[in-house]
């Protein structure tokens, strides 16, 4: 059990360090086939390492670790209409206090859903996002989480549109609610694909295998933890960065450096709720977290991502 001495009575009823969620995707979470790019990533594997950073107050440094693979199976009934499944496998590794031992937690996320182009320009995707959110060490139904998303494009042409949707989902600090807004744009060698407060992606084509770019992505996920207890463990980190992808036929290996930003991993006992997430707002926080955290710090990423193209429309 993570010991209580090292609480900071502090009010958080406003904003958070963060933007909310990862959609997934780390990721998140919003699904490449729906935003009118001109390719799919039927895999993606990411490993992300933080380098060590000191705990507040301790001389003793922090570790942090996270393993995930991405997978999405498009299933094309016809020209209008896709049936989307899929999983997200993760597993993190991280230092929750100077004098307790690192803690391995598993995320297991399914995706359900369906495509649907409504129109010329106007589409959507839907879908249903239940997880598995544990250390693994017990399995009951509070390792469960339930969500989904629901995501609007308006395309005026194949190279551009804008999207706009929510996310939500059961979190254990309380129910999430996220709204997105984002934008594609395809021009020349440019690459712009935004969806805030999730993520953010800008490249440039410097050659024909090797592109040039730089990705903000923001997290903000729970997880059940035992340590003595039940108590839940919630994962904020912001990560900023310069990034290079080299392509070998449909394989997309990626290599990014950066800095994380407002990254805590903080533990709370299971009935300290907040009312309402609302992105990064939070009502009604009043909760006390049981751990120190660590500091921001320098992060480094792998990446590889199995890519097929769809369409190649022209992008002037």
């Amino acid at each position: 059990m993570i010991n209580s001495a090292s609480n900071r009575n502090e009010k958080k009823t406003s904003l958070v360090k963060m933007p909310t969620f990862y959609l997934l995707f780390t990721l998140f979470i919003v699904v490449n086939f729906s935003y009118g790019q001109q390719y799919v990533d039927l895999v993606k594997i990411d490993y992300d390492l933080g380098l060590s950073q000191a705990f507040t107050d301790s001389a003793k440094n922090a570790q942090f670790s996270e393993l995930a693979v991405d997978a999405i199976v498009p299933i094309v009934l016809n020209k209008k209409v896709a049936i989307l499944t899929g999983a997200l496998l993760e597993k993190t590794d991280f230092s929750v206090s100077p004098t307790s031992p690192d803690v391995s937690v598993y995320g297991l996320m399914l995706k359900a859903g369906v495509n649907i182009k409504h129109n010329d320009k106007w589409s959507g995707t839907y879908l249903l996002l239940p997880k598995l959110s544990s250390d693994l060490k017990k399995i009951s139904q509070k390792d469960f989480q339930f969500g989904g998303i629901a995501f609007i494009k308006y395309a005026p042409k194949p190279t551009f549109n804008y999207r706009f949707g929510f996310y939500a989902n059961s979190d254990l600090f309380g129910p999430m609610l996220v709204p997105i807004v984002g934008i594609y744009l395809l021009k020349n060698r440019w690459e712009i694909n935004c969806s805030l407060p999730i993520n953010a992606d800008v490249s440039y084509q410097l050659i024909p295998n090797l592109k040039l770019g730089a990705r903000f992505q923001g997290i903000n996920k729970s997880y059940l933890i035992h340590q003595g207890k039940e108590q839940y463990v919630e994962k904020v980190n912001n990560e900023i960065g310069l990034y290079s992808s080299y392509a070998i036929g449909k394989f997309h290996f990626q290599i990014l450096a950066g800095y994380a930003l407002g990254r805590s991993f903080r533990v709370y006992d299971t009935p300290d709720r907040l009312g309402l997430a609302l992105s990064a707002i939070k009502f009604n926080n009043n909760r006390i977290p049981l751990n120190p955290t660590f500091s921001d710090g320098f992060v480094l990423k792998a990446g590889l991502t199995f890519r097929i193209p769809t369409n190649t429309p022209s992008n002037d």
